[in-house]
């Protein structure tokens, strides 16, 4: 029965331990070298509504701040658009830096790149 299961034979490289992506995760981009820009935007009419991340991709590697369906609202700067899903980082206003992010397109209601 040898060679009936290729894979089972094969070293694994183990150097890296099995885990959650490092720092590169992010899309291999790095987070914004600055802040987040010093005011809040208001939402008003004229948003962009979420459901076409279409949209979305001209906000790729802008400072954008979305509004989710849940009530909160931050800083966001996208590194990826998908289909379903947006990642980036989001500024933690509590800790005064960019953090990997990323969630389902449909939870976002509006947005706003700048």
């Amino acid at each position: 029965m040898e060679g009936a299961y290729p894979l089972e034979n094969q070293m694994m490289d183990v150097s890296t331990p099995p885990g959650p992506p490092g720092p590169s995760y992010g899309g291999g981009q790095p987070p914004p070298h600055i802040a987040q820009p010093l005011f809040t935007p208001q939402l008003h009419e004229g948003m962009y509504k979420a459901m076409d991340t279409g949209s979305m991709k001209g906000c790729l590697y802008k400072h954008t701040y979305i509004w989710l369906k849940n009530g909160r609202s931050f800083w966001f700067y996208p590194t990826y658009v998908g289909y379903n899903s947006v990642a980036g980082y989001r500024w933690r206003r509590s800790q005064q830096r960019w953090a990997y992010y990323g969630t389902d397109a449909h939870e976002i209601q509006y947005f706003h790149c700048y």
